[in-house]
């Protein structure tokens, strides 16, 4: 297995495993967690992204109206993040096959 292929399977591996690490990791340890926002942090109010980590962990784990009491852009930033993450994963998954050689 040359470089390319190998570079193109360690992304579709890590393109795999993040997800899988959203749905392992439970929503209350998101929950309990300080936000890392640095405008919630310095100005003292929400940013329109603020919440989404949390939101998305929610949908993730099955929990809709949670993840909308977090972030009302998560109907967009989710779908969004999901056509992303499928091109991704082809793009490196077709990567993989030319570098193959099949």
């Amino acid at each position: 297995m040359n470089n390319e292929a190998r570079l193109a399977l360690g992304k579709i591996t890590a393109y795999l495993l993040l997800p899988l690490g959203f749905v392992l990791i439970p929503v209350s340890w998101f929950e309990s967690r300080r936000s890392i926002c640095l405008i919630r942090n310095l100005c003292g109010f929400p940013c329109p992204g603020c919440g989404m980590t949390r939101a998305l962990a929610c949908v993730l784990h099955g929990d809709f109206k949670k993840a909308l009491s977090y972030n009302k852009l998560i109907v967009l930033v989710f779908p969004l993040l999901c056509y992303v993450w499928i091109q991704s994963v082809s793009t490196e998954y077709k990567r993989y096959r030319l570098s193959h050689g099949h």
